[in-house]
């Protein structure tokens, strides 16, 4: 066989392989979540700040095409002696997953990123905001008849008139517990510089 030929089948298994992603898939792209969710931050000297709070999130599949769009908002809010801080997170953007098997994928996601904090201290309130990009490289399979793990890097940067919110690597490390084809439960960590963001919480598939 020519080695053109050669070259020419693979680049279209490799267009093809996203159609492994078929409907008796656990791996879904195609879904809506809601979450608990927990920030752990290290902000100086060893001081640790703790947040809580709750999350929505979703994804839609375009076809057999492997790509896909997801939006999500998480809050999380924290007292301190009479101040009070929420920290609002906006997240939308694009993915593309490539079906090495139909339960084992390589995803990639570039994702528009928005913050708002909110500061309220003896009556007095203000807020300010921020926005940048992330960009996520990873893996996501089957570990076993119901067990989902996910995991990837990549990296963030958040920035606001020139000051560096993040700016550096991330990674996330996840497990999902699929109940059925339609429901499953997951806890997520996402990690970035000095912070630490937990959520656990429940999905529906379709």
């Amino acid at each position: 066989m020519k080695r053109s030929t050669l070259a020419t089948l693979l680049g279209l298994a490799l267009v093809a392989a996203p159609a492994a992603n078929a409907a008796d898939s656990a791996l879904s792209y195609s879904y809506i979540e809601a979450n608990y969710v927990g920030t752990n931050a290290d902000i100086d000297d060893g001081l640790d700040a703790t947040a809580n709070g709750f999350g929505f999130n979703g994804s839609i599949a375009f076809g057999d095409t492997g790509l896909y769009g997801f939006a999500g908002y998480d809050t999380v809010g924290a007292g301190f002696d009479g101040l009070d801080i929420d920290i609002h997170r906006t997240t939308a953007g694009l993915g593309y997953a490539l079906a090495i098997d139909e339960g084992f994928h390589w995803t990639n996601e570039l994702s528009y990123v928005d913050y708002e904090l909110e500061v309220a201290f003896d009556g007095d309130s203000g807020s300010v905001s921020a926005d940048g990009y992330r960009f996520a490289t990873g893996l996501r399979g089957m570990m076993a008849d119901n067990i989902e793990g996910i995991a990837k890097i990549g990296y963030i940067n958040v920035e606001e008139d020139g000051l560096e919110i993040f700016d550096g690597a991330y990674g996330e490390l996840g497990i999902r517990w699929h109940i059925d084809k339609a429901w499953s439960a997951g806890l997520l960590a996402e990690i970035a510089q000095d912070e630490v963001t937990y959520k656990l919480g429940g999905r529906l598939s379709w």
